[in-house]
């Protein structure tokens, strides 16, 4: 009886460090696990910031001026368009057209970038207002986009080069 006794108490005991030991492996691979994420949490985050210096950065490689092609009452109208930023740090634009009779003269605001290379602008000029979406080329040397009067979505074309 004695002996079986011990044998339950050695037992118990052996059990006890087995579950020791198991619990210091668990720790030690719970802490790397932790330290993982810890590590990949902070690339993420810097990545994030990567990004979103990336996405500042392609505005300013946008600003300047384009010799533009705007469809414009059926005809594709030569002009210039020109995105840059006002004193308060705004993007807005200024635009003109060439017409039978003249050169028409137009206003961007309200411009924000929608997304990396697309930005979206509201357009002014003696015809009415409406909104501008342009796609920017990788190398920024020209743009696609697109313009349409206040209740429309924009499907005229209006497209620069450098």
């Amino acid at each position: 009886m004695v002996f079986i006794a011990i044998a339950v108490k050695l037992d118990i005991i052996l059990s006890y460090f087995n579950i020791k030991v198991h619990w210091e492996k668990f720790v030690k691979s719970s802490r790397l696990v932790i330290t993982s994420l810890v590590v990949s949490l902070l690339t993420s985050t810097s990545n994030l910031s990567a990004n979103a210096q990336s996405s500042n950065n392609w505005v300013e490689q946008a600003l300047g001026s384009y010799q533009s092609q705007i469809l414009n009452a059926g005809i594709l109208a030569s002009g210039k368009t020109e995105f840059r930023k006002n004193s308060n740090g705004s993007l807005v634009g200024i635009y003109t057209m060439n017409e039978e009779g003249g050169i028409v003269q137009g206003k961007l605001s309200k411009c924000r970038a929608i997304k990396i290379q697309v930005m979206r602008c509201i357009w002014n000029d003696k015809y009415g207002t409406g909104e501008l979406e342009v796609t920017f080329s990788e190398d920024f040397s020209s743009f696609n986009g697109y313009w349409g009067v206040e209740i429309s979505e924009p499907i005229y074309r209006w497209s620069g080069a450098r």
